[in-house]
Order: C-alpha cells, then sequence, then structure tokens
C-alpha cells in the first residue's frame, strides 16, 4: 500500500512537469507563428527569448506556466527581470524607490512592475498573464514586446542593461 502510494506520488510528478512541457511546447509553436525564435528550457521550465531593442540594448524575456489557473483555462505569465536586490541592511530596495515603481505601474499598459523573492534577494521583474487557449501569435508578439520595453525602461532608469 505504501510503496503504491508513493510511486502514484512519483508519477503525478512526473505528469505536472509532462504537463508544464506541453504548455511550453504550445508557447513555442505559438512564438514561431509570431516569428519569434526562443528555446523551452526544460530544467527550469520556461521559454525564453531574446529581444533586441534601440541604442544597442536587449532584454531576455521569459514565458512560464503560471502557478494559477482561471477556471480551467491554463494562465501563462510573460516576464523580463528588470533588478536584483540583496536583502538585508542597507542592501535592498529604498521606500523612495518602492513608491516609484507603484507609480510607474499607472503609466505603463500590457505590462505590469513587481518582485519576486529568493531566500537572498529581491527581483524586480515587468510581467503579464495570458490566457494560453486564446493566445495568438500577434499577442504573444506584443506581450514580450511590452514586457521587454517596460522592463529595459526600469534598466535605464536605475542605469543597467544586466538582463
Amino acid at each position: 500500500f505504501i510503496v503504491s502510494r508513493i510511486l502514484k506520488w512519483c508519477l503525478k510528478g512526473i505528469r505536472v512537469d509532462q504537463k508544464k512541457l506541453d504548455i511550453l511546447k504550445k508557447v513555442a509553436d505559438v512564438a514561431a507563428l509570431a516569428g519569434i525564435r526562443g528555446t523551452v528550457e526544460k530544467d527550469r521550465e520556461q521559454f525564453v527569448s531574446g529581444f533586441e531593442l534601440p541604442e544597442n540594448r536587449s532584454q531576455m524575456v521569459y514565458v512560464r506556466p503560471s502557478a494559477q489557473d482561471v477556471e480551467d483555462s491554463v494562465v501563462v505569465t510573460v516576464f523580463s527581470p528588470c533588478h536584483v536586490f540583496k536583502k538585508g541592511l542597507f542592501k535592498g530596495i529604498t521606500k523612495e524607490q518602492a513608491i516609484e515603481l507603484l507609480m510607474m505601474n499607472e503609466q505603463i499598459t500590457f505590462a505590469r512592475y513587481g518582485m519576486w523573492e529568493s531566500h537572498d534577494e529581491h527581483m524586480i521583474v515587468a510581467s503579464v498573464d495570458n490566457i494560453l487557449d486564446t493566445l495568438d501569435p500577434p499577442e504573444l508578439r506584443a506581450a514580450m514586446w511590452h514586457v521587454a520595453i517596460a522592463a529595459d525602461a526600469y534598466e535605464r532608469k536605475y542605469g543597467g542593461d544586466d538582463f
């Protein structure tokens, strides 16, 4: 009985990973139809593509399955990192930068700024969510470009071109 439960749990994990890979394959197919070249990073469970921007700047844009679906629809998150702050005293984001980030959210369309957290740092990202079943090539192309431009705008403001 215990072995059976362990086997079911292991297989469930494999199915979840395969489901994510199937989602990413569909994203890659839509991207190809949109004229966007990229790759599926199986180990990181994401699709990645590079975008060339004016003034010799570039931005990496990623697509991954969202942690939350809407009803029975799969949601994917299109995102691009902007800046990384180390955690700790005098290392993180300032109150002024946080307020400015919120104000910048009001000025952009088709993207948002947010902060993701790991055990030792915060990462500011520009992102947007899309329902995969209704995501057509022009919509994916627009989402990826808007996120790349928003992330680059943040990097320009704070003197970087890290991503």
